[in-house]
């Protein structure tokens, strides 16, 4: 299968052993004691049936430190909870309150909000709600390629424009 659909990211659980492996077209992958079962993606790899997310070009994996599973993909988000592939799936796209559907990037930062990063700005997940902040809010730009939250937890922001840094509500632009 990784001969044929490119890997785009690759994440492991919190207990370390499951790797998750995302690809362009074929969903996700799970590696667990040596075996890989496809939880997502072309029919023709899944052994548990094709998962309902948002598409099979996966861009981006985050694994909460409680296990749950977020996927970013290039039609919005997704979110399984558990290790039963077909049940407990959530997506969030740009008609559930999603900035932009092409997601880049997952972090979780130290309260447990979800950052989302798109290339329309970066949403955050709370309380089963979503905000969003955009260059309008102070991002040096909208495209969210990456992210990173720092041991203060502090989350960076990394675009193509610079980096901005987002603490307790101030946002910081890193540019040159």
């Amino acid at each position: 299968m990784f001969q044929d659909f490119p890997i785009t990211a690759m994440a492991t659980s919190p207990g370390g052993d499951s790797l998750y492996v995302a690809t362009k077209g074929a969903g996700v992958s799970r590696i667990y004691r040596n075996d890989v079962d496809a939880i997502s993606g072309a029919s023709e790899y899944a052994r548990w049936g094709p998962i309902q997310i948002p598409s099979d070009n996966i861009n981006c994996i985050c694994i909460a430190p409680d296990g749950t599973q977020w996927f970013g993909t290039d039609r919005g988000v997704a979110r399984h909870i558990g290790n039963e592939t077909l049940d407990n799936w959530f997506s969030l796209r740009h008609r559930d309150g999603l900035v932009d559907n092409f997601v880049q990037s997952i972090a979780i930062d130290h309260q447990g909000r979800v950052w989302i990063g798109t290339k329309g700005g970066v949403s955050i997940f709370e309380n089963n709600s979503l905000r969003s902040i955009t260059k309008d809010d102070g991002l040096t730009s909208n495209n969210v390629l990456c992210i990173s939250v720092d041991k203060e937890g502090v989350v960076w922001l990394g675009t193509e424009a610079g980096v901005t840094s987002y603490s307790e509500g101030e946002i910081t632009k890193y540019t040159q």
